[in-house]
């Protein structure tokens, strides 16, 4: 009951998100924006997007052996794409994450939680590279161009919350690695005063595994940074082929900070919240609503029904498919 209650509210939440865009913004405008769009930036945008599935797949597929997981590159790319597939079934932008650990560790009698753990960490490496090229771009942006940087209302906290949270994010990383450190801070005896004992040691056990393979997870740092790339340039082809007037500077800005919002399960596939808060984030760099609107709808159609079209297939034909029928 709790859950049905919860899925509602959710619902709820996207659809009065959706229903006040709609009162600022034309829906047929909508339409016509996306209509005109440029054909040949499309493609680049498409292109840029596939270089970011192939890349996901790879990093993924480096942590999942580092853990311990033997998967091939072709499973990990089949994947991916149908995380694609669910991320349209479920609430946020990563709920295709939960099926693919789910698939993953399905036919496994061990290292389970490694498996999981795998997808989690995959997860997390690319937030805080996503967040890092953001932080990066933020900085440069106010030391450049500092006058200009100050039109732009909220971007200072902006700046402060995200460069913050990637300084917060290393420390607390290489608190976790460091044996002594830990027991300076009598981290285990904190720990040890939590509930859930032994889902935590579960947790730590496979997380463990990562502090004595640095090789996979520097290689998984490393690839991240032209995988997010090329997600910061797909939305931006696409943003500039419907007449987006925003340079990529200000894309590798409003795109960490929105993917990163609309992973928050709070709506069916992110639905509502990315619409708003591109919107938002357009209107403010210099370019209006609709643009910000339509760039978001266009971006969902392509790389989340789009590709998930193509996850499905992957997904019909599958042995895991099969297995579970």
């Amino acid at each position: 009951m709790k859950q049905v209650v919860s899925t509602l509210i959710k619902c709820g939440i996207a659809g009065g998100l959706i229903y006040f865009i709609l009162q600022q913004v034309d829906f047929a405008e909508i339409v016509v924006i996306i209509q005109g769009a440029d054909s040949v930036k499309l493609l680049a945008g498409v292109a840029c997007w596939t270089a970011l599935c192939l890349l996901g797949a790879v990093r993924w597929n480096w942590l999942a052996n580092a853990a311990g997981v033997t998967i091939s590159h072709g499973r990990s790319l089949r994947l991916v794409f149908i995380g694609f597939f669910f991320n349209n079934l479920m609430f946020g932008s990563t709920g295709g994450d939960l099926m693919r650990a789910y698939l993953v560790t399905k036919n496994m009698s061990e290292n389970r939680w490694r498996a999981v753990l795998s997808v989690i960490v995959d997860r997390v490496i690319g937030l805080f590279a996503l967040l890092t090229i953001a932080s990066l771009v933020l900085l440069s942006f106010e030391s450049s161009a500092p006058e200009q940087f100050k039109l732009i209302p909220g971007l200072y906290l902006m700046r402060k919350f995200v460069v913050l949270f990637v300084i917060g994010f290393v420390f607390c990383v290489l608190l976790y690695m460091s044996a002594r450190a830990r027991r300076l801070l009598r981290i285990r005896v904190l720990v040890s005063r939590l509930p859930f004992q032994s889902l935590i040691e579960k947790i730590h056990d496979a997380l463990s595994l990562y502090r004595t393979q640095y090789p996979a997870v520097i290689k998984a740092l490393l690839v991240s940074v032209p995988l997010q790339l090329a997600g910061i340039s797909a939305f931006y082809f696409l943003a500039t082929a419907i007449g987006s007037a925003l340079n990529l500077r200000d894309q590798a800005i409003i795109f960490p900070l929105v993917q990163t919002a609309s992973a928050v399960p709070i709506a069916p596939a992110g639905w509502g919240v990315g619409e708003q808060l591109y919107g938002w984030f357009f209107e403010r760099f210099g370019d209006t609503l609709a643009i910000g609107v339509a760039a978001s709808v266009l971006f969902r159609l392509i790389t989340q029904i789009g590709f998930g079209l193509i996850g499905g297939l992957f997904w019909v034909t599958s042995s895991d498919r099969r297995t579970n029928n």
